[in-house]
């Protein structure tokens, strides 16, 4: 699954992409080309190597994680009540505090966090992994 968030109607409007030159300027072509293949119905050509199901469903989590607490402060406690553990009673309280749920969710936002602040550059890159 890919996300795109177009600011336009990409069919009325032509697209421009601003490239700096620097270490990754050969992995940022090949996803602009990969973008321009996408918007016009075609499959990627890209060498660049494509998440497994389990990679693109976390990095889905990381992004709704993302979106969630994007806007206002959104605690550890509802983004595993809302996300992660949605049929679960994550419980409150010092159950709450002292759960390996909240560690898990703690572990997840600190991830999301991460790759927004940056991370998300060592997948483009193709450098799979777990994110600092």
């Amino acid at each position: 699954m890919r996300r795109i968030w177009l600011r336009c109607d990409p069919a009325g409007v032509p697209l421009a992409a601003l490239i700096p030159c620097d270490t990754m300027t050969e992995t940022r072509l090949q996803a602009v080309s990969d973008l321009e293949r996408w918007l016009r119905g075609m499959a990627s050509a890209s060498a660049v190597s494509q998440p497994t199901s389990y990679q693109s469903q976390r990095l889905d989590l990381l992004l709704s994680i993302l979106d969630l607490r994007g806007e206002r402060q959104v605690t550890s406690h509802e983004v595993a009540r809302c996300l992660i553990y949605p049929r679960l009673d994550v419980g409150r309280g010092a159950a709450w505090k002292s759960s390996p749920e909240r560690r898990r969710t703690q572990r997840l936002i600190r991830e999301a966090e991460a790759l927004s602040a940056g991370g998300y550059r060592a997948l483009l890159a193709g450098r799979a992994g777990r994110q600092n």
